[in-house]
């Protein structure tokens, strides 16, 4: 009878749709914009922006981001628009200053040069930009260079563990670094509109 085939077709679109749901993803996506880490107002636009800043966070305001300014990297020969990060360091008696810049194919913002060893860096990778899905992890290789060490490989990992729906939503990612295998640092950082960071590892104070 009719109602019979109706009956059965019905059952063979539920089994259809039973054997390709595995393969239907539900995550989230957003566009994750310079300015979320930089504290600054976020635009419309889902280009990947180097907006003016002059900013402080963390306890007692004691880490800054400035720029973008223009560097020379001495290694390369390049100029390229980089932004300041620094602090002052009890544990290293100095300031701790940070070269960052858009890196990895406009996928994160990562170091390109850092004065603790004076450390340079061809695709560091710290924090997320451009489409990110909840629960996504993409993994990139960074290459160093100091005096002390040499040339030397480091793998960067993140995961985004809570996305949010929009641009000006609040945003919690893992972030691992390993050397041949094995783990050097693992912290799970927040970062919330106009604020910057605002939580490592659970902690308000860093």
């Amino acid at each position: 009878s009719s109602s019979n085939r109706i009956t059965n077709m019905n059952k063979i679109l539920l089994i259809l749709l039973l054997a390709i749901s595995p393969t239907i993803s539900f995550a989230s996506e957003r566009f994750i914009p310079v300015e979320l880490w930089l504290g600054g107002e976020i635009s419309s636009s889902n280009d990947i922006r180097f907006p003016q800043t002059n900013f402080s966070f963390g306890y007692k305001g004691k880490h800054t981001i400035q720029g973008p300014i223009n560097w020379k990297n001495p290694r390369s020969g390049k100029n390229i628009k980089v932004y300041d990060r620094s602090r002052y360091s009890k544990k290293a008696g100095k300031i701790v200053k940070q070269l960052w810049t858009v890196t990895n194919n406009n996928q994160c913002l990562g170091r390109v040069f850092d004065n603790r060893r004076n450390k340079f860096i061809k695709n560091g990778c710290k924090f997320p930009i451009g489409n990110w899905k909840e629960g996504e992890s993409r993994s990139f290789t960074s290459q160093y260079y100091d005096k002390t060490k040499g040339s030397y490989q480091r793998i960067k990992t993140i995961k985004i563990l809570e996305l949010g729906t929009d641009k000006k939503s609040c945003l919690k990612f893992r972030w691992k670094m390993t050397q041949n295998g094995s783990p050097i640092d693992d912290n799970t950082y927040e970062y919330c509109y106009k604020e910057g960071l605002v939580r490592v590892n659970g902690k308000n104070r860093f």
